[in-house]
């Protein structure tokens, strides 16, 4: 059987094409300026390597040998002699101890079953006499005031913020008539009255971080009550001068502590903006309900749900609002289940490090000014008026702005206030008319999806945010190709189509308490992410 002379070609032909088609392994990313920066890092992070045994032993003294269970005995004394009393406590004893000299006054106790250390310890709470212990040496202070400087880890500086969700009603509150003045010239505002929009829904949130005045208040209570106490703070060199009863300087040491160790309490904050454009089978919303598994055999357990905002308009864009926590430390998993039920496009993908209590916000997007107010000032002369008109302009912002404060308790739950805000400002021209002049101005029409909430998560939890729906009018038009050019007669040969889409604005948020191990952990991921092969289809 002989083969016709185009088939040998054809053939040849799809089997290059084929071989063509095949796909290519990724290349791998060369390494940039960043991957090189982390590598620098790591290796400088790296501990040197450790000296033999025997260097080691001849550096390190020998260590004094504390007896394990300690001897125990009663005491029973009344009204002995501070200095003569210590010294029979160690007396037969494998302690050694240390008097000031100007330590005076007497004590009396009757104890059962207890060691030096323990008796040092009751007699410091009980009459103030302070000690230093050096393994096995004890060094006794007088029963009196002293002075301290302990040192404070914490930024000079004062930080206020706040944040504002307001729906507007559109009622008027109050308005107040413009005031003129006779002569030359005169002034008056563009519309005569100065009306105040009463707000249907207002929250305002506030917060002032001022650390040093704080302590200043806040230890002078601790010492006040013994005269001559006094507390000292220098922002500028980061501490703490105090002049106190040594149980007062316990109980001032202890309060800084807990305060350093919860001020230094950090959280990394990853947050993913999404557009879901829903499919026809969901225009209501996004059915959180459905949100357990997928095809791929992503699961996703609902935890702690927060509360729907159930306003009395209905028109009220806050209404429906929802706030919920997914036990899941996976973005991917979360988009993946909402991709069942539309289009998911991930508008932007801030990440953040603050300190506890300490308010973070991210912002991206551009400002641009509209015309927010205008007025008019006429003169007078001999023979005609003139009228200047003034224009005042105020900055809009169109982006993605998020603000988030953390909270971080003892047992790593962390309750956050979040507030983000999309928006989408055009112009939009105004004709106004002003005696026998027309203007027109560009005016802001804003689009404005935000939220403002309260929730409570744990580390690495995931918080979402829904509910935020927007109805969106697309217009297509089509025609043939040069004859809907046509003048007239083009009409006939184009089509105009009208289609409406609903899409909801959803907000996901994991925050993560940091520590060593978490920053390594986000260090390699980052890494990770740079060096991952560039893909391809392999044509």
């Amino acid at each position: 059987m002989m083969t016709s002379p185009k088939t040998l070609p054809l053939s040849l032909i799809s089997i290059l094409l084929l071989n063509a088609c095949q796909s290519v392994p990724p290349k791998a990313r060369a390494p940039g300026p960043v991957s090189e920066a982390i590598e620098a890092s790591q290796q400088a992070q790296t501990p040197p390597p450790v000296p033999p045994k025997a260097v080691i032993d001849s550096l390190i003294p020998d260590a004094p040998i504390i007896a394990v269970n300690e001897p125990r005995f009663d005491v029973n004394v009344s009204e002995a002699e501070a200095a003569k009393f210590f010294a029979g406590l160690v007396s037969g004893s494998s302690y050694n101890i240390a008097v000031r000299p100007d330590v005076k006054g007497n004590i009396s106790l009757s104890l059962r079953n207890v060691s030096v250390p323990e008796v040092m310890e009751i007699v410091r709470d009980v009459y103030g006499y302070e000690y230093d212990r050096k393994g096995n040496l004890f060094t006794v202070h007088p029963a009196g005031l002293q002075t301290a400087i302990i040192p404070v880890n914490y930024l000079n500086l004062q930080r206020k913020g706040s944040s504002q969700t307001r729906v507007n009603s559109g009622q008027v509150a109050d308005a107040g008539t413009s005031e003129g003045q006779s002569g030359g010239s005169s002034q008056s505002s563009g519309g005569g009255t100065r009306p105040e929009i009463a707000p249907a829904t207002d929250i305002k949130t506030t917060s002032e971080a001022d650390l040093w005045k704080e302590l200043q208040t806040t230890l002078a209570s601790l010492v006040s009550g013994n005269p001559g106490s006094s507390i000292v703070v220098n922002p500028q060199a980061s501490l703490v001068v105090v002049r106190a009863m040594p149980h007062d300087l316990r109980s001032v040491r202890q309060y800084l502590q807990s305060a350093e160790a919860h001020l230094q309490r950090q959280v990394i904050l990853e947050a993913k903006i999404l557009e879901v454009t829903l499919n026809d089978g969901f225009q209501a919303g996004i059915d959180w309900t459905r949100l357990h598994t997928t095809n791929s055999g992503n699961t996703l357990s609902v935890g702690q749900t927060g509360q729907v905002l159930n306003l009395p308009s209905v028109a009220n864009p806050l209404n429906g609002m929802l706030t919920t926590v997914f036990n899941s430390s996976d973005f991917n998993a979360t988009i993946d289940l909402l991709s069942t039920q539309g289009t998911v496009q991930v508008l932007s993908s801030p990440r953040v490090s603050t300190l506890n209590n300490q308010k973070a916000v991210i912002k991206v997007g551009s400002d641009e000014f509209f015309v927010t107010g205008i007025s008019t000032t006429t003169v007078t002369g001999a023979t005609a008026a003139t009228s200047t008109p003034n224009v005042t302009l105020s900055p809009f912002f169109s982006g993605i702005a998020l603000d988030v404060m953390p909270q971080i308790s003892e047992a790593g739950e962390i309750v956050l206030h979040i507030h983000p805000t999309v928006s989408e400002v055009r112009d939009q021209t105004k004709s106004l008319e002003f005696g026998s002049e027309v203007f027109s101005l560009p005016l802001a029409l804003s689009t404005v999806r935000e939220a403002d909430s309260i929730v409570r998560a744990r580390s690495g939890q995931i918080v979402v945010i829904g509910g935020l729906m927007q109805d969106k009018l697309i217009q297509n038009d089509s025609g043939v190709p040069f004859l809907k050019d046509i003048p007239w007669l083009g009409k006939l040969f184009t089509q105009q189509r009208e289609s409406q889409n609903k899409s909801e604005l959803v907000i996901l948020l994991r925050p993560v308490v940091t520590d060593d191990t978490v920053w390594k952990n986000e260090i390699d991921r980052a890494q990770k992410q740079l060096n991952a092969p560039l893909t391809g289809n392999g044509w």
